[in-house]
């Protein structure tokens, strides 16, 4: 049958709901909260610390955690749909070094509620498959954020750990893929009991740690390998941290000269375990190995890591979704390895040992700035005399910027609706 003819002219009631409804649209879409695609853009910073925090903030999917991506079928090309998936333990990474900046405070909660309703997904059931270096890791994020270790994500996690010491202290894994604990994770162990647990580290554990050491004082991650005669920075790094805590003195003075040995004339670690101090330095060995050095209170080698890790740092001149961000070694960024690098060289900017950590004081994620930014920016992780709106702000996602386009849309879109009244009015009259 014929469809009727429609007047062409919208009646001036229909025309003004469908502009309300075009205002109130372009509304939720500005004020809408985005899935974390790009670091801050306000507040601004010049301190490397919080910058690179900020640069975490804004990868967090969905604001709660972070991803790993896997090339399962070798084609050099990354599936989003069956090739990438939620990381726990990267996650848990970013939550220290949150901390360690001080600064991104709502981010590090969000990520670490997310991380309580992972307990099962990153540790294991607790029966037939559980996992020493997750638990310690989770451990730790758990008394850094406040949280209660032997409650979290409904699973008491320090009686779990312990649980899985062996006679000679190891904290082995107990899973039908096969014994993955390490000299890494045992220190992480060491230290996330120290914080949390009823008695502290138990000193069988730091023997344990003691017992694969290897011959030139630093020690290797993976423990088939024994025994060994040359360590590797991280696991060695870590090591000295755990010896530390436990004030095992000696044993950490002696790993520590190893780090030493490792230290390039520009500052740089590397993680390769060669022995050759001029080996290519990355951030992720660096950038761990700085907490130890501070604990020895070996400052020179630390303040030249630290330079060191700043060059790796990106800059303003770099594209925006890159800025405050680590490159894992000199080659620059590299969107597969900056979420990994970038961690773990907050933690040696900042200095601060895991034992030390603690919740950030700060909810603010920082964007990177530079000196000649408008006043209001934070610098070295202070507060700034723009600190209320700043907070509201980060609180909502949405500062003057987003304001401004909000009020900028809604002029625009009065005089549509303004122009498409009096259309409607002058055809409804013919």
């Amino acid at each position: 049958m014929p469809v009727p003819i429609v007047s062409r002219a919208l009646s001036s009631t229909y025309v003004g709901r469908a502009a309300l409804v075009a205002v109130l649209g372009l509304l939720a879409v500005l004020i809408s909260p985005s899935a974390g695609a790009a670091p801050p853009t306000e507040p601004l910073t010049t301190d490397p610390a919080d910058a690179a925090a900020g640069w975490l903030s804004g990868e967090l999917v969905d604001g709660q955690y972070l991803t790993s991506s896997f090339d399962t079928n070798s084609d050099g090309m990354i599936d989003p749909a069956t090739e990438v998936s939620p990381d726990p333990g990267l996650t848990a990474d970013a939550v220290l070094a949150f901390a360690a900046s001080g600064s991104a405070g709502d981010a590090a909660e969000a990520a670490t509620d997310w991380l309580e309703s992972q307990v099962a997904t990153y540790t294991g059931d607790g029966t037939a498959e559980s996992y020493a270096g997750a638990l310690a890791k989770l451990i730790l994020v758990a008394d850094v954020m406040d949280r209660e270790a032997i409650d979290f994500g409904g699973q008491d996690l320090v009686t779990r750990l312990l649980a899985q010491q062996a006679a000679d202290g190891r904290f082995s894994d107990v899973s039908g893929f096969g014994d993955f604990s390490s000299p890494i994770t045992q220190a992480l162990a060491v230290i996330a009991l120290d914080r949390a647990g009823p008695d502290g580290a138990p000193p069988a554990s730091v023997d344990f740690l003691v017992s694969v050491q290897c011959a030139d004082g630093g020690f290797v991650s993976d423990l088939s390998v024994l025994p060994c005669a040359t360590g590797e920075v991280d696991a060695s790094a870590l090591a000295t941290q755990a010896f530390l805590v436990a004030d095992r003195d000696d044993e950490a003075g002696r790993t520590g000269a190893f780090l030493l040995d490792q230290q390039a004339d520009d500052g740089s670690l590397g993680g390769s375990g060669t022995g050759d101090p001029n080996s290519t330095g990355n951030a992720n060995s660096t950038g761990v190995a700085v907490p130890a050095l501070r604990g020895l209170g070996e400052d020179d080698a630390a303040d030249q890591a630290v330079e060191w890790l700043l060059t790796l740092q990106m800059g303003t001149d770099e594209p925006a979704e890159q800025r405050g961000a680590f490159g894992f070694d000199a080659t620059g960024f590299d969107a597969l390895t900056a979420g990994r690098a970038t961690p773990q060289a907050v933690l040696g900017v900042a200095g601060i040992a895991l034992a030390d950590l603690a919740a950030p004081a700060d909810p603010v994620a920082y964007g990177l700035g530079t000196e000649n930014d408008p006043a209001g920016q934070s610098t070295a992780g202070g507060e700034t005399s723009q600190d209320s709106a700043s907070r509201q702000d980060s609180a909502t996602g949405f500062g003057l910027g987003g304001w401004l386009a909000v009020g900028a849309g809604v002029l625009v879109l009065g005089l549509v609706v303004l122009l498409l009244l009096r259309r409607s009015r002058t055809s409804t009259s013919t």
